[in-house]
């Protein structure tokens, strides 16, 4: 199966964010470049999902994200 890559203008169309935010993204490993400035097209539609469903729905989704994980522990 073909890998589909998106460019970082396309990418940052994609997430609704400035390209200096796609390679500060890239830098914090929260995407990856597969050749050269390209990104898997698949990882940059699931980041998008997430942050679509952050501003739609704000901090409760992400602290319910989280804790569907594993990752918050009641104290």
């Amino acid at each position: 199966m073909l890998q589909q890559l998106l460019s970082i203008p396309q990418t940052a169309e994609r997430l609704g964010v400035r390209p200096d935010y796609v390679r500060e993204l890239v830098k914090k490993q929260r995407l990856t470049f597969i050749h050269g400035e390209q990104l898997d097209a698949a990882q940059v539609e699931k980041l998008a999902r997430l942050m679509d469903k952050l501003r739609s729905n704000g901090i409760a989704t992400l602290v319910q994200i989280v804790d569907e994980k594993g990752g918050l522990e009641s104290e």
